[in-house]
Parts: C-alpha cells; sequence; structure tokens
C-alpha cells in the first residue's frame, strides 16, 4: 500500500494554482447508502456507447488539423485480470492546445472538426482504443514566479462496476521534453508512477500510407506563385489518409504496479 500511495501526484500543490482552486477545505462527508454514489454502472446516459464514439476524428464535416494518433492499450487489476465492460472516457486539447470548454481562456483557436472527447467499452481482454489528434502543449497556470508548459496530454476517465468506483488520470508521450516541467508529472516523487503515466510509441501497431485524397485548392511554389494540384490518375487516392502513431497506454488499477490517478469519486 505504501508504493501505491507513494505513486500518487499531489492533491495540492502549493507552485500550481490549479491544485489549490480544486483542492476541499473540509473533510469528505460519506453518504448513506442508497444516494446515486449506490447505483451499478457504468452509467451511460440515454444514448448508448457506439463505436463512432471512440473515433474522435470523425464527427467534423472534414478532417481535424494535426497529426492523427491510435491510443490503445488494456485495463488491467492488481493481478494482471482485465477489467472488462470498463467504461473509459477521454478528454483533450486539439492540436493548438485549445479545449472546447468555457473555462479555457488561452485563446487559442479552435478547430469546428474536433470536439476533443470520446468514449468506448473495454472488451473481454480489457482492451481498448480512441483515434486522435496529438493534443498541444499550452503555458500552464502555474503560481506566480512558476513559468512554465503542460506536456502534451490527454485526460482519461475510467468506470468499474459502479458510478462510485470512478477514475481519473492523464496519459503523456514518450520522449516529450515538456515532460521535465509538468507539474502533474514531476509532483509524483515516485519514478515508477511518473514512467506509468508516460505512453509508449508502438511502431508495429502504427499506420503508414503515403497517399491520400487530392487536394482541392492552389499552393505556392518556392517564388510565392498559386500553383493548382497536379491531377491525379492514381488508383490509391483515398477519402483520407489514414496514418496514424500508435501510442500504448496500459492502465493498473490497482496494487504495487498501479497508475497514479489524480482523483477518485
Amino acid at each position: 500500500m505504501a508504493d501505491f500511495i507513494e505513486a500518487e501526484p499531489l492533491r495540492r500543490d502549493p507552485t500550481y494554482a490549479v491544485t489549490i482552486l480544486r483542492t476541499p477545505l473540509r473533510p469528505a462527508v460519506r453518504l448513506p447508502q442508497g444516494w446515486f454514489h449506490n447505483v451499478q454502472g457504468p452509467v451511460f446516459g440515454q444514448i448508448k456507447v457506439q463505436p463512432i464514439d471512440s473515433d474522435l476524428t470523425a464527427h467534423g464535416a472534414g478532417e481535424p488539423i494535426g497529426a492523427r494518433i491510435l491510443i490503445f492499450g488494456r485495463v488491467t487489476d492488481s493481478d494482471g485480470r482485465p477489467v472488462r465492460n470498463s467504461l473509459i472516457e477521454i478528454w483533450q486539447a486539439n492540436s493548438a492546445g485549445g479545449y472546447i470548454d468555457s473555462l479555457d481562456v488561452s485563446g487559442f483557436p479552435l478547430d469546428p472538426n474536433f470536439r476533443g472527447a470520446g468514449r468506448c467499452l473495454t472488451d473481454d481482454d480489457g482492451n481498448y482504443s480512441f483515434l486522435s489528434i496529438k493534443p498541444g502543449a499550452y503555458p500552464a497556470f502555474y503560481a506566480p514566479g512558476y513559468q512554465a508548459w503542460r506536456a502534451a496530454h490527454v485526460h482519461f476517465s475510467i468506470f468499474g462496476p459502479g458510478f462510485e468506483s470512478r477514475l481519473v488520470t492523464q496519459m503523456y508521450f514518450e520522449g516529450d521534453p515538456l515532460l521535465a516541467q509538468d507539474r502533474f508529472v514531476v509532483g509524483i516523487p515516485d519514478a515508477r508512477g511518473r514512467d506509468a503515466l508516460v505512453a509508449k510509441l508502438d511502431a508495429a501497431r502504427s499506420i503508414s500510407n503515403s497517399f491520400g485524397p487530392p487536394r482541392l485548392v492552389a499552393t505556392p511554389d518556392g517564388a510565392g506563385t498559386l500553383v493548382q494540384p497536379p491531377k491525379r490518375s492514381d488508383p490509391g487516392a483515398l477519402r483520407a489518409n489514414p496514418s496514424a502513431l500508435a501510442y500504448r497506454f496500459d492502465i493498473v488499477l490497482r496494487g504495487r504496479g498501479a497508475t497514479p490517478f489524480e482523483d477518485k469519486a
């Protein structure tokens, strides 16, 4: 249990203003049996989970801007057993670092073809996957005197057999130089815990295709002259280029190898 606690991020960090604002000032109140937290779940609401919900690139009139990524992994318990039928929800910034959120005051541009959220259910082996766009980094809202950026990340919410078993964490990307200054990451004192939040690039699972749909607009050449796109006759022309870098992010719910979580409902 000690190893698990040491891997947890700091709930209240005096150098990270967001944690101060969201940390309760009074002890938690345990609600009696029969309240909403005793409802069996996962709770999907009126709209059931659909296969398209896990594709964050498929909800606009066109392709979202940014590098496509495939996020996949497995959810297991402390003994490596798969956690089946678990609801996973993700949300993230777009490729410019902007969130579709009324509380986002960054002013970074929004992408009309990217809504920044998705969900799916784990299968019988605990597997999940999402297709998305790699999120952009953005300046962090830290305390005065602490200027830094948040590394590119994806927020995860994992529901177990009931609503009360919700866990929240964040996923980062292997090789990101901003990891060293991200307060959520460096606030975890355990090196194993920090590494558990970093998704690893999987070259074998990545999708690579050099051919996609023809461009329809003129583009400038080296002299600045607009040149009409060449006519394409290749049979491999696609509606969209399916290329995507794959990142594996496994989630362990408890035990000595547990993934660090920032909140437990």
